[in-house]
């Protein structure tokens, strides 16, 4: 396979991947404290809320209740930070930074997913084992856990990236993916078992990333079912692919600052023509 243009003129793909991802973990080195405890915060508060009613309902609803909390951290830590990163980086003028560098769009989107799905362990962690001795649920973890935790990251972080280079402004950003993560954690059988739910939340939980997340966690955490497990597996990369995909297309780049700066020289010259 022939070189790109990209390392042609400077480093490899992976090297870009590396740097960039470095650089994502130092800007946020002061604050991941604070970015596990707010992480966290709402999963448990919804574990000790919806857990009240789980237990008189058996074991099935703690295990809903267990694994949708999880998901919601995995939302919060990922899609949310994504979409306010990207956001500020779209604002502060980083991406026409990073495009006017040998760098590959592709390259700073996964070195961003993978440095915010790193920050996100803690917070995922400690939502998991606090409700797993909260609710009474004992874990089994599956030989499949670790994929379906990745898979479970990448369709709400490709949403979270999505939503920030779209937005234009940081509050736009944390507003949107705000509401985004609320919805999908109301919509289906995320939290709660669907024989509790409205058959049009059940319904449209079909279409619902979130939903395929708790299950795949579901079925590889607390109830372990390989085949299940695939299937939401299978489904969660589909989404994953097709929000990547999209975002890649969608997100300005070079295309877009290079016509900015034509235009802008265009002008230089028809002023300077205007002058005596």
């Amino acid at each position: 396979m022939s070189a790109t243009h990209d390392e042609k003129l400077g480093l490899g793909f992976a090297q870009q991947v590396w740097d960039l991802f470095r650089i994502q973990l130092t800007n946020w080195r002061w604050s991941w404290p604070q970015m596990v405890l707010t992480g966290m915060l709402a999963p448990l508060v919804s574990i000790a809320a919806l857990g009240l009613f789980a237990r008189n309902s058996g074991h099935a609803a703690t295990e809903y209740v267990l694994t949708g909390s999880v998901t919601m951290a995995i939302l919060f830590e990922t899609q949310n930070r994504i979409a306010s990163n990207f956001a500020f980086m779209r604002g502060n003028g980083a991406f026409e930074y990073y495009a006017a560098l040998p760098v590959r769009r592709e390259a700073l989107i996964l070195a961003t997913l993978a440095a915010f799905s790193l920050l996100s362990l803690p917070a995922v962690a400690v939502t998991l084992l606090l409700g797993s001795a909260l609710l009474d649920v004992p874990l089994t973890f599956s030989p499949l856990a670790p994929l379906c935790l990745l898979l479970a990251l990448l369709p709400s972080a490709g949403l979270g990236a999505f939503i920030g280079s779209r937005s234009a402004t940081i509050e736009q950003a944390s507003s949107l993916s705000l509401a985004t993560t609320l919805l999908m954690i109301a919509t289906g059988p995320v939290a709660v078992p669907p024989e509790l739910l409205p058959d049009a939340l059940v319904w449209i939980g079909h279409i619902n990333p979130a939903v395929y997340a708790a299950d795949s966690l579901r079925h590889s955490l607390t109830s372990p079912a390989d085949l299940r497990a695939l299937a939401d597996m299978a489904v969660l990369a589909a989404f994953a692919v097709a929000i990547w995909g999209l975002t890649s297309t969608r997100m300005h780049w070079r295309a877009r600052y290079g016509r900015r700066a034509a235009g802008h020289n265009q002008q230089s010259l028809i002023t300077k023509g205007r002058k005596p």
